[in-house]
């Protein structure tokens, strides 16, 4: 676990979501941009000419990139249609969201030997660079990959002194942590899909593997409460009305959205208001 390619945890992860993917070809692309971008570098490079001529590679129109730069795609920053949170969509498009644009520059990063991780903000991940003198720095991969500062997200963020005291928001993940937040897409798109039931089994693995990871609780208590909206509230004005038979797994349905939520709202997760 420690020791897997995030690129290629990625790259598998979004196979769920399209099957057409090709993960080796795709990796070899990625391989390749490191590469170019090892190709750029000057004589005995430190960590941060490392990270500057990471982002010239990336954010600035040139022959590395055929003079296609990478940008945050405006029309979907949420990445709504979950294929925009695929990354090859990201690397074909050259369009990115708050998923594939720090994944790819995380990726790139650690092939360069930078020591770079995920970390979270409310519906949000940024990244986190340490220097060569052992300095934690935020970098935000949808602006370019500029330094920001802790309190940058928290102006902008229902970011709390609890959350960051749980271990929410804004620390480093470690793989297994990582992979979670990867495999958030499955569950995406899931919900996506009406697959609620599935969704809920996801939203367990991906919570065993990242027990604070608030994003997978809030969908597993949305998921059982569309399954209660869609078989109990919408069927049975009152709860009276529930035949004898299907009452306990209303009571387990509404249990589980309950605890879901206030385990959340424990860790010091609030509700983002776009």
């Amino acid at each position: 676990m420690q020791t897997a390619d995030l690129a290629r945890v990625k790259l598998e992860v979004d196979r769920i979501i399209d099957p057409s993917i090709d993960v080796e070809a795709q990796l070899a692309g990625i391989n390749r941009m490191a590469a170019e971008v090892q190709a750029m570098l000057p004589h005995n490079a430190d960590a941060w000419a490392k990270v500057e001529v990471l982002r010239r590679y990336i954010y600035e129109p040139g022959p590395w990139n055929t003079q296609r730069a990478f940008a945050y795609d405006h029309d979907d920053p949420y990445g709504r249609d979950v294929r925009n949170k695929l990354l090859g969509d990201y690397l074909q498009d050259r369009r990115g969201n708050c998923i594939t644009m720090p994944f790819l520059f995380i990726i790139l990063g650690q092939r360069l030997g930078l020591e770079m991780a995920p970390a979270l903000a409310p519906l949000h991940v940024l990244v986190k660079f340490t220097d060569d003198q052992g300095v934690m720095h935020n970098l935000e991969a949808t602006s370019g990959a500029g330094r920001a500062r802790d309190q940058h997200y928290r102006d902008l963020l229902p970011i709390s002194d609890q959350a960051l005291a749980n271990g929410l928001y804004l620390a480093p993940l470690d793989a297994e942590q990582s992979m979670a937040v990867i495999a958030a897409v499955v569950l995406d798109g899931l919900m996506a899909r009406g697959a609620y039931r599935e969704a809920m089994a996801v939203a367990d693995v991906l919570l065993e593997n990242h027990p604070q990871f608030a994003y997978a609780l809030v969908k597993k208590g949305t998921a059982a409460y569309r399954i209660l909206e869609a078989e109990f509230y919408s069927k049975f004005p009152r709860s009276g009305d529930v035949p004898e038979d299907q009452r306990a797994e209303l009571i387990w349905l509404q249990r589980v959205n309950r605890d879901a939520f206030q385990k959340a709202e424990a860790l010091g997760w609030k509700a983002l208001t776009r």
